[in-house]
């Protein structure tokens, strides 16, 4: 993993509800190629991923976050 493609991105993600919506995110991105640190804020709905940006697109993290239900906001 090279330093300078290293990234962090924040989504603000509608449909967290709870404990087991944050352990489902928390487990399937972390199982990603590429995510190196998944951070859910369950009181402020949002979704702090790091990632290797030459490994994995901020694109795919989103698609993965909707497809498990949850929508992306702004």
């Amino acid at each position: 993993m090279n330093s300078t493609t290293v990234r962090e991105s924040i989504y603000q993600v509608g449909g967290l509800k709870g404990d087991h919506c944050r352990d489902r995110i928390e487990h399937t991105l972390s199982h990603l190629t590429g995510i190196t640190g998944v951070n859910v804020d369950l009181n402020r709905k949002q979704v702090a991923v790091r990632y290797d940006s030459a490994v994995i697109s901020d694109g795919y993290i989103e698609e993965t976050l909707q497809t498990l239900g949850y929508s992306i906001q702004g």
